[in-house]
């Protein structure tokens, strides 16, 4: 699979768990559905790594690590985004 159709194939999988999370929240508004999300992030990268070495134990911290960047890598482009945004947002009204 080539790099654009990658892409779209990660987008596609994603809005399929963000419409999941959005059905739930129209159920439940505490949270719930942002922290079960998160949750299931990081039970699955568990796994994942899991798969990515023979030996868990030891590479513990190296698979926290990769994942935790990868994580705050994706977060930072959204918060920008949301930020960018809601900027828009407040110049149209103003």
């Amino acid at each position: 699979m080539d790099h654009k159709a990658n892409k779209k194939a990660l987008y596609d999988a994603a809005d399929q768990f963000i419409a999941m999370a959005n059905a739930i929240s129209q159920q439940d508004t505490s949270g719930l559905a942002g922290t079960a999300i998160r949750y299931a992030a990081a039970r699955y990268s568990a796994f994942e790594a899991s798969r990515m070495t023979s030996d868990l134990a030891m590479d513990k911290v190296k698979m926290q690590e990769l994942f935790t960047k990868d994580f705050y890598k994706m977060m930072d482009e959204h918060l920008d985004a949301y930020i960018d945004h809601l900027a828009t947002l407040q110049n149209d009204k103003g």
